[in-house]
């Protein structure tokens, strides 16, 4: 397994950004700007959501030199560099101890759901390599080996979704799957990886890393997978199937909660990816670039799962749910009527339809049992981390 990249502090990671291209992110330093000011004023992994960062502006001496760099583009490099050598003098090195460490996860897994391809194919330290996590700490190889040789219950994965990290799965101090381990028992495990690369990368290295374990027979495995993640949870097992690899006979089970199976249709409009970008500040201001769209936002968008899906756009293929495994649906809407339309039809949780999440289709139709299903009012896209209720069904399902 390949170990994620240890920055010695803050200022050095982000320095990655300027490995991009100038015509990639064209207008990188007013995204810079704001999310400098963004973390200068954060210390929660999601921010305070109430606080639009949008126009936010740097000032004094720092004001004046992102002024400066935005009007020297052929700098731009360079310029961001000097940015973060002097943000770190004046702040000090944020190292991996430091107290905004979670900010730091949050920031970087903003940056990669929106440049993790450009990333990526660039070498840049920012890039996320795809590990388990317990408590914000990848495991190598043998400790993952050894986490399963131990676990006493059923071993349940929680995969995060786009611009964001297994951090944020804590949220308003509640966490799905600390709630499963003290009420159920299960053996805990996150999912962290790079949300701007396509979801048939994701779910093929996912189906990889799984494989390479030498996994108890008796071993159960179930999967809580939130919006881009039940997409790579559903591609894992696709590639897992193909590659005929064992693990997949211990999946029991998949609760895919606000997974867009068949694209957000919010996606036809030109705004989808800034509603989605807004719900954390520190991916807020990467809705300034409007030109880019990483690879996992365009799968998002879409539902892709594997590669002849992006591969060949003019003709989507069905792949259906994984055989064997029970697969469960939430999905939820931010009204109050059962009879609204509009709201079940479009509006959906913020992001993802009702049908859409249900895995319901005319053509590609996921057929999950309505014994299965489960849906919620009056709740939005991100709120499905937190809510009780949500919760209660999981629970519910997975006992």
């Amino acid at each position: 397994m390949n170990m994620p990249r240890k920055p010695k502090n803050f200022s050095t990671d982000l320095q990655g950004i300027s490995k991009l291209t100038i015509d990639a992110v064209k207008g990188t330093a007013q995204v810079v700007e704001s999310l400098h000011s963004t973390i200068s004023q954060y210390t929660s992994i999601l921010g305070d959501p109430e606080n639009n960062t949008k126009d936010k502006k740097t000032k004094g001496l720092t004001g004046m030199i992102y002024k400066s760099i935005n009007g020297v583009t052929h700098l731009l490099g360079e310029g961001i560099n000097a940015i973060l050598n002097k943000s770190s003098n004046m702040h000090g090195n944020y190292t991996g101890e430091h107290k905004l460490s979670a900010t730091r996860e949050a920031v970087a897994a903003a940056m990669n759901g929106v440049l993790g391809d450009h990333f990526e194919k660039g070498k840049n330290p920012l890039a996320i390599n795809m590990s388990f996590r317990i408590n914000g700490q990848s495991l190598d190889k043998s400790q993952l080996q050894e986490f399963f040789d131990n676990a006493q219950n059923d071993v349940t994965l929680l995969i995060h979704g786009l611009c964001m990290n297994d951090l944020q799965w804590t949220r308003e101090g509640h966490n799905h799957g600390k709630m499963l381990s003290e009420e159920l028992g299960h053996t805990i495990v996150y999912l962290h990886y790079n949300t701007g690369l396509h979801v048939s990368e994701n779910g093929r290295q996912l189906a990889q890393l799984l494989n390479e374990l030498k996994l108890m027979p008796n071993l159960k495995l179930n999967i809580i997978a939130h919006s881009m993640g039940g997409l790579v949870a559903r591609s894992a097992c696709y590639y897992a199937k193909e590659n005929k690899h064992s693990w997949l006979s211990m999946l029991k089970k998949i609760v895919f909660i606000g997974t867009p199976h068949h694209g957000a249709i919010l996606a036809k409009g030109g705004h989808w990816a800034d509603v989605l970008l807004q719900i954390s500040p520190y991916s807020a201001p990467f809705a300034k670039i409007t030109k880019v769209r990483s690879s996992g936002l365009t799968d998002l968008r879409h539902g892709y799962i594997i590669d002849e899906d992006w591969q060949d756009t003019e003709c989507r293929n069905l792949t259906p749910l994984p055989a064997n495994v029970q697969c469960y649906a939430i999905a939820t809407t931010t009204s109050d009527k059962e009879s609204s339309k509009l709201a079940n039809a479009v509006v959906g949780d913020g992001l993802v339809t009702l049908n859409s999440a249900l895995g319901i289709h005319k053509e590609y139709n996921l057929f999950i049992p309505k014994a299965k299903q489960w849906i919620g009012r009056e709740i939005g896209h991100i709120q499905l981390l937190s809510d009780i209720a949500v919760y209660q069904v999981i629970k519910n399902w997975l006992a």
